[in-house]
């Protein structure tokens, strides 16, 4: 169905090259022509319509972009940023539910990694070099393995780092049966603070704020593995994760030493 903002917009990708072309210098339509190396009457066409759109005019040193004409390609070019990023994550995305509270605006400028050939540990290696730098840890985590218990038993018995974990109910009995020494050993470091959530925030999503500015992203599949992971330093992004970690807090049991006994 038609309207003037998808017109806009089909019109900026049509002819986005010519628009590209007035960016910095007014033109005259041979200068476009020679520049874009398309013929008269495309460069004759392109301006008639990106001038009934208001987004180009005709001035003494030649054709150039409006103040709407360069708001449109702004918008147009972030646009396609947002989508470049959708699709490098792509493949990683799709392992999570429909509704999943995951918004990919605070995520425009990440950095995307694959758990795949000739790297399948890359995500996880990257992951504990974040641990072993970090001053603060918040974090919650659908899934745990011998990996991730040995990373943070370490880094919680061995270091100065403040680290606060929400997990899920049926994980940390798991922990209490498979981990219970670590678990014990942890929970008496006074740096260390673990919560109990009565139920799966997000089963295939672990949330990490790293120093309260760096944000990481862990995608799983169904069996629990890793498929790759997205960090980023924006600010949208440290909120969005700081909103969804304070939702973890609110709904989430403190684990105490001795409740374990």
């Amino acid at each position: 169905m038609s309207s003037p903002a998808r017109d806009l917009l089909e019109l900026l990708m049509r002819r986005s090259s010519v628009i590209e072309s007035l960016r910095d210098t007014p033109l005259e339509k041979p200068e476009i022509t020679d520049q874009l190396a398309i013929s008269r009457q495309t460069v004759d066409r392109s301006l008639r319509e990106l001038e009934s759109a208001a987004l180009v005019e005709r001035t003494t040193e030649g054709y150039c972009l409006t103040a709407v004409g360069d708001l449109a390609i702004c918008e147009f070019d972030a646009l396609l940023d947002r989508y470049d990023q959708l699709c490098s994550a792509r493949d990683l995305l799709s392992f999570l539910p429909p509704d999943v509270p995951l918004d990919l605006g605070p995520f425009t400028e990440a950095d995307v990694i694959y758990a795949d050939h000739p790297l399948p540990h890359e995500p996880l290696r990257a992951f504990e070099q974040l641990i072993e730098n970090a001053g603060t840890i918040v974090g919650y985590s659908p899934v745990s393995f011998p990996q991730y218990v040995s990373i943070f038993h370490r880094e919680i018995t061995h270091s100065d780092t403040e680290i606060e974990l929400y997990l899920d109910a049926p994980l940390i009995e798991w922990l209490r049966q498979e981990y219970d020494t670590e678990l014990r050993e942890a929970l008496s470091v006074s740096t260390f603070s673990l919560y109990q959530l009565p139920e799966p925030f997000c089963p295939n999503m672990g949330i990490a704020i790293f120093d309260a500015s760096l944000v990481w992203i862990g995608i799983y599949d169904d069996s629990g593995n890793i498929r790759g992971t997205i960090t980023t330093e924006t600010d949208a992004a440290v909120t969005w994760a700081s909103d969804r970690l304070e939702t973890c807090r609110a709904s989430s049991q403190e684990v105490f030493l001795r409740s374990l006994e």
